[in-house]
């Protein structure tokens, strides 16, 4: 394991020679506390499904650690502490080994990296999808140093949702709930990804690119709704927030406004 995958060094309190990216690592913490990833009507995490731990190997400043868990809010826990101490993590494996570089080689890590810039609209890197079912994930960018990333879904109930979400849940789908996202190496986005979220918007499903070619998306369009956070996730946001005020200011902050594509800023429910 002596090449890195990808890490976070969080710097995050304080760091005055970095002060766009320690802004941005707030961003995106409040953004992912500020919602969840849902299945079916509800939160990941409370699904019971197969409930198979899902397997880690990570670096925390250079030690070397292996462990299973089976709650998706475990590795949360584990990037706080890392925020809380200043240390580095690197992702080594989740779940099957070489399953983790399958979804997610370094090619597109770096893109999504690249992608990852203030009013951007770039076409999403990505796309997974279930062989055996009907969840598909269009990526667009990374957050927080690579652990996390920005989706348009339909794994909630099959409505289209666009959120940050944690690779660790992403990842964490197969050996909990049995959704084995492949990823489509034929993809290749024919338009920017908000074009994939006005036809989302507008016909209640994430819209393939040969029909996407043929729908009428001028004007505005109302936003996707965002799950909302389960209670013990807010109490986690709450509870950084009284520990860093700076945090506070975020409450309310959406996906949304890293993104230059025009909505309008009624919800779809």
């Amino acid at each position: 394991m002596s090449e890195q995958e990808h890490q976070h060094r969080p710097s995050y309190y304080g760091d005055n020679d970095n002060r766009e990216r320690i802004e941005q690592a707030r961003i995106d913490l409040a953004l992912l506390f500020m919602t969840d990833l849902h299945v079916g009507a509800s939160p990941f995490y409370k699904q019971k499904g197969k409930r198979t731990s899902l397997d880690l190997a990570y670096e925390i400043d250079g030690a070397i650690h292996r462990r299973s868990y089976l709650s998706p809010l475990s590795w949360r826990a584990i990037m706080l502490f890392a925020l809380s101490e200043d240390k580095t993590v690197t992702v080594h494996e989740m779940d099957r080994p070489g399953r983790y570089r399958q979804l997610f080689p370094r090619t597109l890590l770096r893109r999504l990296h690249w992608h990852a810039r203030p009013d951007a609209d770039f076409p999403p890197g990505a796309r997974l999808h279930d062989p055996q079912g009907q969840s598909v994930m269009l990526l667009t960018r990374s957050r927080f140093c690579g652990h996390a990333v920005d989706a348009l879904h339909n794994l909630a109930d099959g409505t289209p949702v666009f959120q940050p979400l944690w690779i660790s849940d992403i990842m964490a789908l197969r050996p909990m709930l049995g959704i084995e996202l492949v990823r489509d190496e034929t993809f290749t986005a024919a338009f920017p990804i908000g074009t994939y979220i006005k036809a989302a918007a507008k016909t209640g499903r994430i819209v393939d690119a040969p029909e996407l070619s043929g729908l009428d998306l001028a004007g505005t369009t109302p936003l996707l709704s965002s799950p909302m956070p389960a209670p013990v996730v807010s109490r986690i946001f709450d509870q950084q927030c009284r520990e860093h005020p700076q945090m506070e200011r975020l409450r309310g902050r959406t996906i949304y406004e890293d993104y230059s594509f025009q909505v309008c800023a009624e919800k779809v429910l």
